[in-house]
This record gives structure tokens, C-alpha cells and sequence, in this order.
């Protein structure tokens, strides 16, 4: 790959421009999601205003939670709508975010149960754990306060 005019950065410059770390950015290409414009004559990865705009757009999805091989399709489809994408993602975050809370509420019953006298029933605790994340048990009233 040629660079087009302008100036060129290495990976140090590029961090210090943009605060991604450079072991974030070298993951980034070995992963296939940036693809830097050429390298130095010493072998060096140089990087232009078009490759750093692509990397911050890169490190901004990611820090939203995309899976890498959602970010290459994203980058190579000339169709890609953000907006769109955005509000699955707000989505997928949502219904990772009550999954969480259900845990949560689930890991205070245990521990509710492992503060009593009697040895506890774990059979029991499954099954009740189980329905927590399922969404089928009442309990998640009376240990989430």
C-alpha cells in the first residue's frame, strides 16, 4: 500500500497524537482492522491522516464493545450506516446490563445464604440462581436492596 501526501507518523507519534496505546494499535493489525499506509525504510509501520482517523474510529468502537470481526465488516462496507448500528449495539448493551443486574441480585442471595448457620443447600441455590438469571424467581426483590 502507497501513502498519499502528507505527513507520515510512526506508531510513537501516533500515540502520542491520539492517547491509544501503541500495543492497542499493533493489535488492531495483527487482527486485520487497520491496515497501516506503508512502512520506513527501517521497517516501521507509518501511519497518515487517513490511517489515524481510521484508528480512532477503530479504538472508539471498540471502547463500545464490538467484536473485531464486527469492526472489519463495519470498515469495509461501503453501506454502513452508524447511526443504525449504534442503536443495536445500545441494544446489545441494555440486555447485557439487566443480565449483570440479575447476577448481581443472584450473587447477594448466595451470599445471603452462605452467612447462615446451617450448611447450605446447593442443589437448591442452583435452582434458585437459575431462575434469578432466567428471570423466573421473586427473590430478586428481597436481595437486591
Amino acid at each position: 500500500m502507497i501513502c498519499a501526501e502528507g505527513a507520515l507518523r510512526t506508531v510513537g507519534e501516533v500515540e502520542m497524537l491520539t492517547g491509544i496505546p501503541r500495543r492497542r494499535v499493533k493489535y488492531f493489525i495483527e487482527r486485520g482492522i487497520l491496515h497501516p499506509c506503508g512502512r520506513s525504510e527501517g521497517g516501521y509501520w507509518l501511519y497518515n491522516s487517513d490511517d489515524i482517523e481510521r484508528l480512532r474510529i477503530v479504538w472508539l468502537y471498540k471502547e463500545l464493545d464490538y467484536p473485531d470481526s464486527a469492526l472489519k465488516d463495519m470498515l469495509s462496507n461501503p453501506d454502513f450506516s452508524a447511526l443504525a448500528e449504534l442503536n443495536r449495539q445500545i441494544e446489545t448493551l441494555a440486555g447485557k446490563q439487566k443480565l449483570c443486574e440479575k447476577k448481581i441480585c443472584a450473587a447477594r442471595l448466595v451470599r445471603e445464604w452462605l452467612t447462615r448457620e446451617e450448611s447450605p443447600d446447593y442443589e437448591v441455590m442452583c435452582r434458585e440462581v437459575r431462575a434469578i438469571i432466567d428471570g423466573e424467581s421473586l427473590e430478586i426483590r428481597s436481595v437486591s436492596e
